[in-house]
C-alpha cells in the first residue's frame, strides 16, 4: 500500500512538472487511472494530496446556499463597499477663454458677449488662447489682395487687440491676462523659414515686439501649455473633442477647429475634461471663407471653468 501511494504521488509530481502548475483532479485521475473514491480512501481527498508534496491548491469556489437569500443591515453593507478615489473636476478658480478671434475678421457679436459674461461673472484668469489674429496677408492658400495691404491688416490688428485687453482690464481689474498664439500667428515665420530661414532670429523680435501688452503675459511658442492646477491651456494641434485630453491625461482648454463643446471621459478613476474655447471670429468675413461653402460646423462663443466644472458659452 505504501508503495502504491508513492507512485501516486510520484505520477501527481511529474504531472505538475509537465504541466508547470498544479493539475487539476480530473487531470490527474486521467493520467493515473485512479478514481476519484481511491483518492479521497487513500488521501483524504485531491487537496490534501497535492499539499502533501508541496504543491499549491487553489481555493475552490463557494457553493451557493440559502445564505444569499439573508436579509442583511444596509448600514454595514454600505461601509464593506470599496472607497473610490475623490475625482477631481475643477480647481477653485475661475477661467474664462476666449479662441481664434481672427482679427480683424472678429465677431463683434462674440466679444460684445464675452466682455458682459467677465464682467459679470470675474474671472481669475482671462486667456486668448490663439489665433487672435488671423494672418490673412500671410497666408499660403489663395487669397484676395484687394483687402488690405498686410501693413494695414496688421496694424488693425494690433489696435483691436490693444482695444480688447484695455476693456478687459478695466472690466475684471483682477485678473490674471494671458494671450497665447497659434497656427495663424505662425503664418509670417513659416513663410520666413520657407524662402529666407537666416532671418528667423530678426522676424521673431519682430513677433514678440506686436505681442507684447502691457499687463498681459504672451506665450509665444504655440506648442507651449499654461498649466494651473490639473488644467493645461494650450493652442490645440488635434481635429477631435478629446484628443488633446487622451493625449496629455490632463484636463484641456483649447481651440483651434472653431468647434466649441466639452466632452468628459474616466481615466484611471479620474474624470478628465476637455473644453474647446469656439470661434470668436466671423465666418462670413473674408478671411474665414476657406470653407469649400458658407455652411459650416464651426460654433461661435468661449468657454468657462468655474467650481462647478467646465462648459462651451455659445455666442
Amino acid at each position: 500500500m505504501r508503495d502504491e501511494k508513492q507512485l501516486a504521488l510520484n505520477v501527481l509530481r511529474e504531472l505538475a512538472l509537465e504541466l508547470g502548475r498544479t493539475p487539476s483532479l480530473m487531470e490527474y485521475l486521467t493520467a493515473s487511472g485512479k478514481t476519484q473514491h481511491w483518492v479521497r480512501k487513500t488521501f483524504g481527498g485531491f487537496t490534501p494530496m497535492a499539499l502533501s508534496i508541496g504543491l499549491e491548491v487553489m481555493p475552490s469556489a463557494k457553493k451557493i446556499d440559502n445564505t444569499i437569500f439573508q436579509v442583511r443591515n444596509l448600514e454595514s453593507f454600505v461601509a464593506e463597499q470599496p472607497k473610490t478615489q475623490e475625482r477631481i473636476v475643477a480647481p477653485a478658480v475661475k477661467i474664462a477663454t476666449i479662441s481664434d478671434i481672427h482679427w480683424p475678421f472678429h465677431s463683434e457679436r462674440v466679444i460684445k458677449k464675452f466682455y458682459a459674461f467677465v464682467e459679470a461673472n470675474q474671472p481669475d484668469y482671462v486667456f486668448i488662447n490663439g489665433d487672435a489674429w488671423d494672418m490673412f496677408s500671410h497666408g499660403k492658400f489663395p487669397r484676395s489682395h484687394n483687402i488690405f495691404t498686410p501693413r494695414e491688416e496688421r496694424d488693425l490688428s494690433r489696435k483691436l487687440n490693444e482695444e480688447f485687453w484695455a476693456t478687459i482690464k478695466k472690466l475684471a481689474p483682477k485678473a490674471k491676462c494671458v494671450q497665447m498664439l497659434g497656427n495663424h500667428e505662425m503664418r509670417p515665420m513659416k513663410r520666413i523659414l520657407e524662402e529666407y530661414p537666416a532671418a528667423e532670429d530678426w522676424l521673431k523680435k519682430a513677433i514678440a515686439e506686436e505681442f507684447t501688452f502691457e499687463g498681459v503675459e504672451t506665450i509665444f511658442d504655440p506648442r507651449q501649455e499654461y498649466i494651473i492646477g490639473n488644467i493645461a491651456i494650450f493652442h490645440g494641434y488635434r481635429s477631435k473633442l478629446g484628443d488633446h485630453r487622451d493625449y496629455t491625461a490632463y484636463n484641456c482648454i483649447v481651440g483651434h477647429t472653431h468647434r466649441g463643446g466639452t466632452v468628459f471621459r474616466n481615466i484611471r478613476n479620474e474624470v478628465l475634461w476637455e473644453l474647446n474655447s469656439g470661434l470668436a471670429g466671423d465666418p462670413l468675413q473674408k478671411g474665414l471663407t476657406y470653407t469649400p461653402q458658407k455652411i459650416n460646423e464651426w460654433t461661435q462663443g468661449f468657454g468657462w471653468v468655474d467650481e462647478h466644472g467646465p462648459r462651451f458659452i455659445p455666442a
